[in-house]
């Protein structure tokens, strides 16, 4: 009797019809925070030479994932080295773009996203004895920084 229940519920167990779904999908979602990265090997005081009319400053590697960014580059004299009420005037390089008047911020656009790229930064100007410059320290603070947009 024990052998006949058996297999009355094995039969129902296979006769009982299973309903298996035919697709079935999900959503997968990764949510990747926007970076823009700058690092450099400029050092924090960087000392010219005014018997000279160049200097490399240093490079700037410049990474980012995001789409719509740009690059500013800012002169706190607006382009010149100050000591007291004498100007240090001196034109900027940065990467293939030469002779940047600082005048106003330099502002480079960017429409995509950028792998690691290092560009070199310097500077020209002209000799402290051609400007006739008195003696003194001349100093600007130069800023390049990455904004989204």
């Amino acid at each position: 009797m024990k052998k006949f229940v058996l297999v009355v519920l094995a039969a129902l167990f296979v006769a009982v019809p299973v309903f298996a779904a035919t697709e079935v999908s999900t959503v997968l979602q990764a949510t990747v925070g926007a970076s823009l990265s700058i690092t450099t090997t400029i050092p924090g005081t960087k000392a010219l030479d005014p018997t000279l009319t160049s200097a490399t400053l240093g490079n700037v590697t410049i990474t980012s994932n995001v789409t719509n960014w740009k690059i500013v580059i800012h002169s706190a004299h607006a382009g010149k080295m100050v000591y007291s009420t004498n100007n240090y005037p001196y034109l900027l390089n940065f990467g293939a773009e030469t002779g940047i008047d600082l005048a106003t911020d330099k502002e480079i656009i960017k429409a995509a996203p950028q792998t690691a790229t290092t560009s070199s930064v310097s500077v020209t100007y002209q000799t402290a004895a051609d400007l006739a410059l008195p003696a003194g320290t001349y100093e600007d603070t130069l800023t390049i920084s990455l904004v989204a947009l």
